[in-house]
């Protein structure tokens, strides 16, 4: 059970850094937006990895908390997800003339 716990507060802790990587985007120049896209793609990463884990670690298990947290961290993931399109987009170049 412990390995259960261990895997969620991992999975919680990429989601956090996933999801929270993508809002300082809007702060800087094109090689900060840049840089913190980088960094939002390796907590995805990270994320896909743990719940991997999780799912091994809750197979075969009748433990309902440990399957929820497995779809909060599922959840969690298509959140950070769009949260690093919207950043990808907004690092983008707007096209036409400047003002």
């Amino acid at each position: 059970m412990s390995r259960v716990k261990a895997v969620v507060m991992a999975v919680a802790v990429c989601g956090l850094i996933a999801g929270g990587m993508t809002s300082p985007a809007f702060a800087g120049e094109n090689g900060h937006v840049a840089e913190v896209i980088k960094h939002a793609k390796e907590g995805i990463a990270h994320e896909n990895e743990a719940i991997t884990h999780l799912e091994e670690a809750i197979k075969g298990s009748d433990n309902a908390h440990a399957k929820e947290a497995l779809e909060h961290a599922k959840e969690s993931m298509k959140h950070a997800e769009e949260s690093l399109a919207h950043a990808e987009q907004a690092a983008q170049k707007p096209k036409g003339k400047k003002k």
